[in-house]
C-alpha cells in the first residue's frame, strides 16, 4: 500500500494536524501520529478505518531551484587542481587521502574547499574551510557533499551526516555515505537523491549540546535535524534509522577515538527505526538513548548494545 503524507491542504482527518501522519492512496486509511487505535503500526503510530474515504491529493513535488552550475564545477576542478598536497589537511582531519580526493577536496588559497551539489549531482555551490571557519564561494547555494563512487542509482545502504569530513570518516570504513550542508539543509536535493530507490538510509546525527529557544524549551540541533530529514524522506525509503556517537561530539571524532565499522554497524543494527509518533520528543528533553544518544522516540537500542559500545 501506498501512502501519501498530510500537508496544510489536507490535514490528517483523526487529529486535524498538518503534519507527521499519512494517508493510504485510495483514501481509505490514515496513519495518525497523535491518536490511537487498537492497531499500532510497525513504522509508528496507529491505523484508522475511515468510513467516509476522502480524496487523497497527491503531495506535489519538492522545487527545487534552477541554478547556474557550469561556474561552480569549473572552479572545483580549478581549486583540486590547487591542492598539490592532500596529506597535510588529510593528517590534520585524521581521514584518509583517499577519501577526500573522492569529495574532490582542492585549494582556493584561502581555505581547502568541497563542491556541494544538487540531488542531480550538478555543482551548485563550494564550501571553503579555512582557519577563521567555514564559508561558501559567492553566489553558492547550499548542497550535498557526494562523494565519487556514491551512485544515486542504487539500492545500497546509505549513510547521512553533517559536513564533508564527517563524510570523509565514514567512506574511510568503507560506507556509502553523503553530507549535508549542515543539520537542517539538503533536504530537498537527499529527496530528489532518493526518488525512485527504496534505500536503507541511516542518518547520523552530530552529539550537539542542549540549547535553549526563546520559550524555555530544550532541543539539540543535531537530533531534531535528523527528526526532520527522516519525516521528509519517510515515504521514500525501504527504513530509516538515526543514531549519534555515544560520547563524541561528531561521527569523525568518533572514529577518530577508534570507532571501527563493525562498532557503529552494531549501534545501527541493535537501534530500532525511526518512530515519529511523538512530535514532543522535537519540542521538549527527551530520555536519551545510553548507546546513540538520540531521543527514545528516535532511537531505541537493545540492551545487549549498551555491551557493545561501553
Amino acid at each position: 500500500m501506498n501512502w501519501i503524507r498530510v500537508t496544510r491542504r489536507q490535514p490528517c482527518p483523526i487529529c486535524t494536524r498538518p503534519d507527521w501522519c499519512s494517508l493510504s492512496e485510495d483514501g481509505r486509511v490514515a496513519v495518525c501520529m497523535r491518536v490511537e487505535s487498537d492497531k499500532p503500526c510497525k513504522s509508528g503510530g496507529w491505523y484508522h478505518n475511515l468510513t467516509e474515504p476522502v480524496t487523497v491529493r497527491p503531495a506535489p513535488k519538492p522545487k527545487v531551484k534552477p541554478v547556474a552550475t557550469e561556474d561552480f564545477a569549473r572552479l572545483a576542478v580549478e581549486y583540486a587542481e590547487q591542492l598539490t598536497n592532500t596529506s597535510i589537511p588529510a593528517k590534520m582531519l585524521g581521514v584518509s587521502v583517499r577519501s577526500l580526493e573522492r569529495l574532490q577536496m582542492g585549494w582556493n588559497g584561502k581555505g581547502y574547499t568541497f563542491p556541494m551539489r544538487d540531488g542531480r549531482e550538478r555543482v551548485i555551490g563550494i564550501r571553503v574551510r579555512g582557519n577563521k571557519g567555514k564559508w561558501s564561494v559567492p553566489g553558492s547555494h547550499n548542497g550535498l557533499f557526494w562523494p565519487e563512487g556514491v551512485y544515486r542509482g542504487n539500492d545500497s545502504p546509505l549513510m547521512i551526516c553533517e559536513g564533508p569530513t564527517d563524510c570523509a570518516a565514514l567512506l574511510d570504513l568503507g560506507f556509502a555515505a553523503i553530507g549535508r550542508p549542515s543539520c537542517t539543509g539538503g533536504v530537498e536535493h537527499i529527496v530528489e537523491f532518493l526518488q525512485g530507490r527504496r534505500r536503507e538510509v541511516v542518518i547520523v546525527a552530530d552529539h550537539d549540546e542542549l540549547k535553549r529557544r526563546p520559550d524555555g524549551s530544550s532541543f539539540r540541533p543535531g537530533q531534531e535535524g535528523a527528526a526532520r530529514l527522516a519525516q521528509e524522506i519517510k515515504p521514500l525509503v525501504r527504513t530509516v534509522k538515526g543514531i549519534k556517537p555515544p560520547y563524541h561530539k561528531d561521527v569523525r571524532d568518533w572514529v577518530r577515538a577508534g570507532a571501527t565499522r563493525a562498532v557503529i554497524e552494531s549501534v545501527i543494527r541493535n537501534t530500532r527505526f525511526v518512530d515519529l509518533a511523538s512530535a514532543r520528543s522535537l519540542r521538549e528533553p527527551a530520555r536519551a538513548s545510553a548507546t546513540t544518544g538520540l531521543p527514545a522516540a528516535l532511537s531505541e537500542p537493545a540492551g545487549a548494545e549498551r555491551k557493545a559500545t561501553a
